[in-house]
């Protein structure tokens, strides 16, 4: 049955009156890359330059190699895609220092040579060498723990002390090795201050990214959008995290834990699911092993469906960085705040240093208008605003 109208709304109906109640605008606060409303409305991007998405890899170490991983970063500079890798530091305990090179020891064209070493570290002076180059070339080395074995708090010092040495900074990003057999892991013994192993007072002394391998490093298998972080709320930073941890920087990755290699890349990363995070505003901080199933053995090289797919993925304007320039942008754009009053729009920059290449995305097709001109959408909907200084307010009127 319809339900029954209001008795003065029959009688305005009756004599043929049209009742208009405008809704009065509120004002809001619109942080980047939110909405008001299920419909579009006035937002910020949370990328530079209007790209329409952002995509990494953050490679663990584990069995890596050098040799094995150069013909992959080849595809990588290929496709402009600058990524970030993970290094040991130092020796674990099983190669004596080094001196497992005796055991890998091979003919330099053999398939022994190139394919037994393994956790090859920043020690090795010719992986060292390797891992500079990466750097010099505009991809970003983390430090994945200190070796492949548990480390002591003073192992873990040594090591930051030692990466600042050969990169000339610390480390941007600490990705933890194994929660079960890393005792430094911080959903191990790495919390608690009364451990050999207590690790969380040096991170905090840094303040990487740190990617904590524990039940808040992934979206939820559940999740049908595990390959973009933009559809979890919340992530590439989860305020339960910091708070468990007790570490301001934690961030997740994209991907599911028992496939994390190049099978698995290919399966989460289809052209559909890459199309997804296009059309999505997505965001890809992805969970691998470079070491696993991305190079072909027999050719040295990698493997051609991935070659492909990485192909597919560079041809989008995807914002194609490592992981902690990403991370350090969405921190920035956090304090950006969007703010509607009537029909004007406020864009106000919270933070304490500049933000570049600030970007509105319009509904509608409308575009931003004050003082200096008439600001126009891309066809991506995005309108350029340009570098927000340190607490800068720009003020906007809604123009056609």
């Amino acid at each position: 049955m319809a339900p029954k109208l209001p008795g003065i709304l029959i009688r305005l109906a009756a004599v043929g009156l049209a009742l208009a109640l405008p809704k009065p605008l509120q004002t809001d606060d619109v942080p980047a890359g939110s909405r008001i409303d299920p419909v579009p409305e006035w937002r910020l991007s949370l990328y530079p330059d209007a790209h329409p998405f952002a995509f990494t890899i953050v490679s663990d170490a584990d069995s890596s190699y050098s040799r094995r991983l150069a013909p992959l970063f080849e595809e990588f500079d290929s496709d402009r895609l600058k990524i970030t890798v993970t290094a040991f530091v130092f020796w674990a305990d099983w190669a004596k220092k080094g001196k497992i090179w005796s055991d890998w020891a091979a003919p330099a064209g053999s398939e022994r040579a190139f394919f037994a070493p393994v956790a090859v570290p920043l020690e090795d002076a010719a992986e060292r060498a390797f891992y500079l180059g990466l750097a010099a070339r505009g991809h970003e080395v983390g430090m994945h723990t200190p070796s492949d074995n548990s480390d002591t708090t003073e192992d873990l010092a040594r090591a930051f002390v030692r990466f600042e040495e050969i990169f000339g900074h610390p480390p941007s990003v600490y990705v933890e090795h194994s929660g079960q057999s890393n005792k430094e892991t911080l959903e191990n013994e790495g919390s608690d201050p009364r451990s050999r192993y207590y690790s969380l007072g040096i991170l905090n002394r840094y303040r990487p990214w740190v990617w904590v391998d524990g039940s808040m490093a992934l979206p939820r298998r559940s999740n049908p959008r595990y390959f973009d972080l933009a559809a979890v709320k919340g992530p590439p930073f989860t305020d339960d995290a910091v708070r468990h941890y007790g570490i301001p920087k934690v961030f997740m990755r994209t991907g599911k834990w028992k496939s994390a290699d190049g099978d698995g890349f290919l399966e989460w990363y289809s052209k559909a699911n890459i199309d997804a995070l296009e059309a999505h505003r997505g965001l890809a901080i992805v969970y691998t092993h470079l070491n696993e199933k991305w190079l072909d053995r027999k050719t040295r090289k990698m493997r051609d469906p991935l070659r492909a797919r990485l192909g597919y993925l560079a041809s989008k304007d995807g914002w194609f960085v490592p992981a902690g320039t990403i991370l350090d942008r969405i921190a920035l754009m956090k304090k950006v705040v969007l703010r509607r009053e009537d029909l004007r729009v406020i864009v106000e920059n919270r933070n304490t240093s500049a933000v570049a290449s600030v970007s509105v995305i319009s509904p509608k097709g409308r575009s931003l208008c004050n003082e200096t001109g008439v600001f126009r959408p891309r066809a991506t909907g995005d309108i350029l605003l340009g570098e927000l200084q340190a607490g800068e307010t720009r003020r906007f009127g809604i123009c056609r």
